[in-house]
């Protein structure tokens, strides 16, 4: 396997299309209204649709066009929001999580990441990365919820200091990312969890990538 690998994300795909689509019927919603104006109520609607598509595009063309970097020294993980990066020898599994519902094993549609020391991902990820996943995550506490793994109480963000083995005491917005993470791995076993969404190739297969990386180490 040549390295460094970069899985790319499908995010950005057609981000021309939409901003040309959302121009192009915006033009047509205006001339619309010039040439029928009994009708400029539809055609206004019209144009809130090219706007909306327009700006679809643009939101498009900020997310990063990689998802995974995977080097022989760690894993980074891309979003719009920041990143996050991790030693090889800082982790301890990669799988994709599952739970039971009606006696059926399901999958949770996110590749899960189980750290050995929490202490060393303090300096590598952006806080504001680690605020968006506080909230991005809550549909995997929604989850456990509805499976009576934990109460409603349980899962409301905690804004304490979040205390290491070590002593060190994490506070601003990484604490709560730390709480969520801690309450996550004993629920799912993964601390950081990366959505099935953000690749183009096939999940199993990007899992596959991961852990034959880790164990070369």
């Amino acid at each position: 396997m040549k390295l460094p690998l970069r899985i790319k994300s499908p995010a950005p795909n057609y981000k021309q299309f939409f901003m040309v689509a959302g121009v192009a019927l915006l033009v047509l919603a205006i001339l619309g209204q010039l040439w029928w104006p009994s009708l400029s109520l539809q055609f206004g609607l019209v144009c809130l649709a090219a706007v909306s598509l327009f700006f679809i595009g643009i939101a498009k063309h900020f997310e990063p066009s990689v998802s995974l970097e995977l080097t022989q020294q760690h894993l980074r993980y891309f979003h719009r929001y920041g990143q996050w990066n991790l030693d090889w020898e800082n982790i301890s599994r990669i799988h994709i999580p599952r739970f039971y519902y009606q006696l059926q094993q399901k999958e949770i549609h996110y590749i899960g990441v189980k750290i050995i020391d929490l202490e060393k991902l303090i300096d590598n990820v952006s806080p504001r990365l680690a605020s968006r996943i506080i909230h991005e995550h809550r549909d995997i506490l929604a989850l456990a919820i509805s499976q009576g793994d934990l109460t409603a109480e349980e899962a409301q963000i905690d804004l304490a200091p979040f205390k290491m083995p070590s002593g060190f005491q994490v506070v601003g917005p990484l604490a709560p990312f730390f709480h969520q993470m801690v309450l996550l791995e004993k629920h799912y076993g993964a601390h950081l969890f990366i959505p099935f969404s953000g690749f183009n190739e096939a999940v199993d297969e990007v899992v596959n990538q991961m852990n034959t990386i880790r164990k070369m180490r």
